[in-house]
């Protein structure tokens, strides 16, 4: 398998779309739905399938549910290969996201997907262009001739009414030093911070420690509950009351050598965090955090608090970004 290091980031058919409609927990700010696109060669070739849409709502958007039909063009090829590339186009500022509609391997005939990927949030604007381009992440087949083909296909573009703040933090100092940001929840609110580690918490003497506390002169009564997620969403770990002597904030630690701890034990979220992108969720008692990002049941509780971060890998493995869309890892065949 690819050893692969994350770096900070970020449709001829017919088109519809929807507003306010309800999936889950989740509300459908806006779809487009598509006709016969191919995945043809790798991204960027000039002979892929392309198109465009302007949408139609505007909102912050935290996963993209993709649904239809696809089918087998050329043998040998996995359906987990036949991808999107959405990107920004005039109007809009958001990062491109590469996205599969399948998890199949190799496959024959027709079969459908459907398939909700949980991205860091983005604001989708009202009227602003969304370019897509349909790719094969691995060529089986004659390059230049499709390998497969969505006969249709909707891409929903899906937002959480519990987003309470979605935040740009800036660079931390990989040695140690703490980064601190101000952040409140109100009632039913969440608050997201993107994390890159590009080297991991890995080795002896790197550790990654995650800790709320109240603000310079704040309350010191609020109680925050703290998860973090990886890049596709899924939860790594979460904390309630984990840091003695700061009442009820919460605090999470990875890596055997941490400081930091409180009343914890060194790396009592986990000695081992590997290179990637994590989004760090802030929410108030009692909230529950689902094994996925779209899965998360904000508590009531409000109140303010700072989030420190401190990590040690190598100098400027660690930084922050404001949420933006997330980088795939290719799958490479063994």
């Amino acid at each position: 398998m690819k050893n692969s290091v994350f770096a900070m980031l970020a449709l001829a058919g017919l088109a519809a779309s929807a507003n306010a409609s309800t999936v889950g927990a989740q509300t459908t700010l806006a779809s487009v739905t598509f006709l016969n696109k191919n995945t043809i060669d790798a991204q960027g070739a000039v002979i892929n399938d392309r198109d465009t849409w302007v949408a139609t709502a505007g909102g912050t958007v935290d996963a993209i549910r993709i649904t239809g039909s696809l089918t087998r063009v050329q043998s040998g090829t996995f359906a987990s290969e036949a991808q999107v590339r959405i990107s920004a186009g005039a109007g809009q500022a958001f990062t491109g996201l590469n996205r599969s509609s399948s998890t199949t391997g190799s496959y024959t005939g027709t079969i459908a997907v459907d398939r909700t990927l949980a991205n860091t949030p983005f604001t989708l604007n009202n009227g602003g262009t969304v370019n897509f381009e349909w790719f094969e992440s691995f060529q089986d087949g004659t390059a230049g001739l499709p390998e497969s083909r969505f006969d249709t296909v909707t891409y929903d573009f899906l937002s959480s009414p519990i987003t309470n703040g979605n935040f740009s933090a800036g660079s931390t100092v990989s040695d140690g030093t703490v980064a601190s940001f101000n952040g409140s929840n109100v009632s039913g609110g969440l608050d997201f911070y993107t994390l890159a580690l590009t080297d991991g918490v890995l080795s002896p003497g790197h550790y990654l420690n995650l800790q709320t506390r109240a603000q310079t002169g704040g309350s010191t009564g609020y109680d925050s509950e703290i998860a973090i997620y990886d890049s596709l969403g899924n939860l790594v770990a979460t904390d309630d009351d984990g840091a003695s002597g700061t009442g009820f904030f919460s605090m999470l630690s990875f890596g055997a050598s941490d400081p930091n701890l409180g009343d914890n034990a060194p790396g009592s979220a986990g000695a081992i965090l590997a290179a990637g992108n994590y989004t760090i969720v802030v929410g108030g008692f009692d909230t529950i955090f689902g094994a996925t990002i779209n899965a998360i049941t904000p508590g009531a509780a409000s109140g303010t608090y700072a989030l420190d971060i401190r990590t040690v890998p190598t100098p400027g493995a660690a930084s922050l970004l404001g949420l933006a869309g997330l980088a795939a890892a290719r799958r490479r065949r063994a």
